[in-house]
């Protein structure tokens, strides 16, 4: 019985922080449907178009409208769906401190656990998809939200995000994880790395990111990555920006979304199936500090035991795909909009309905979407 909550509680604390950055919103994503410069994109850099859409987007965080004050203590919890699923709102915070601090929130993820069938679903939403931020005028993009509400207090912050993605996207999720780039790295060294097949571009990209781009440590002791096709050990950091890359030639966010299926999948399998005591605390010691969440002890046993006891752990046997996936904006259904001097993602209420009609049925098998929840 020890055995078991010790898998369950390293599955739950990996779970939650593997999740909000194997799968998050790359720090300089932009959708494939955008138009960019190749070249530029393919030499590693920002092209024209991005960089002005950056500046202003970066100008509307930095001088935001509030309307007034913002009631936290109700979340706008969508009551209609049905509580055999629990919904867990994924933060992945885009900053370089190594302390969980306030930032704008990159990575925006439901992760919807089926207690009754131990399913687990994960839900990405775009960064710059547009939102009613409740408490701000206009339409903001999503990630503001967190940062709006977490220049006091994180929590805060979270309880924001929570909140504008139940109104947005008629969900009804109390609980979040908060994690940082730093903390997913140190959780995969802690496992030892990862051994992951890498293309020749694929292992040049992580070079260039580390080495040359934007490092994001002091790379002491690494060594680069040999360009070529295999497989090649990860250290956590490497592991990060495999799960990162964009742009290679040819390839779009569906690329990258594969790779980072691939990468959190290996490390859930190595959690699930390989777990000891001495692991399990060195796992908990290095998170703590990356990582913040309001899912208390019994939660997390709760839901542990749900997914160890249930369809995950046999697909895991059966060495199929552990997780469903579902990502906002789908593929065709939104357009670039301008809200003053800013473009955003938006979703007109028509593909909205259908987007969110195929997110309840991938969560819940049933659509649940009600017109009248729609944010003015």
């Amino acid at each position: 019985m020890k055995d078991m909550l010790k898998k369950v509680l390293a599955l739950c604390l990996c779970l939650m922080m593997l999740c909000s950055f194997a799968v998050a919103e790359g720090t300089d994503e932009w959708l494939a449907d955008e138009t960019v410069d190749e070249a530029a994109l393919n030499a590693g850099e920002s092209s024209a178009e991005e960089e002005a859409l950056m500046a202003e987007l970066a100008a509307m965080i930095d001088d935001p409208t509030r309307e007034g004050e913002v009631d936290l203590s109700d979340l706008s919890v969508n009551g209609a769906l049905p509580d055999h699923v629990v919904n867990i709102l994924l933060i992945g915070i885009d900053n370089r401190s190594v302390e969980l601090e306030s930032g704008r929130a990159d990575a925006n993820i439901i992760c919807s656990i089926n207690k009754e069938t131990g399913a687990i679903t994960l839900t990405s939403i775009g960064r710059d998809t547009a939102v009613k931020v409740p408490g701000y005028k206009s339409r903001q993009r999503l990630n503001t939200a967190f940062k709006y509400g977490s220049n006091e207090d994180i929590g805060k912050g979270a309880e924001l995000a929570m909140k504008t993605v139940n109104v947005n996207f008629q969900m009804n999720i109390q609980r979040y994880v908060l994690v940082n780039i730093h903390g997913l790295a140190d959780i995969i060294q802690a496992l030892g790395g990862v051994d992951m097949y890498l293309t020749a571009e694929e292992a040049k990209a992580i070079n260039y990111e580390l080495f040359t781009k934007e490092p994001m440590d002091s790379n002491k002791g690494r060594e680069k990555l040999a360009k070529q096709d295999g497989v090649q050990h990860l250290d956590g950091m490497q592991a990060v920006t495999y799960g990162r890359i964009r742009n290679l030639q040819g390839q779009n966010d569906l690329n990258r979304n594969s790779r980072q299926r691939v990468l959190l999948e290996t490390l859930l399998k190595t959690v699930m199936q390989d777990m000891d005591v001495m692991k399990l605390m060195t796992l908990i010691q290095t998170a703590l500090p990356y990582g913040r969440t309001n899912l208390t002890l019994d939660e997390m046993l709760s839901l542990g035991m749900a997914v160890l006891g249930g369809e995950t752990m046999k697909k895991l046997s059966e060495g199929g795909e552990i997780l469903q996936q579902f990502g906002i904006p789908v593929d065709k259904q939104y357009a670039y909009k301008k809200y003053g001097e800013v473009s955003l993602l938006y979703i007109n209420p028509d593909r909205l309905e259908k987007t969110l009609g195929d997110l309840h049925m991938m969560i819940y098998g049933e659509s649940y979407y009600n017109p009248e929840l729609f944010p003015d």
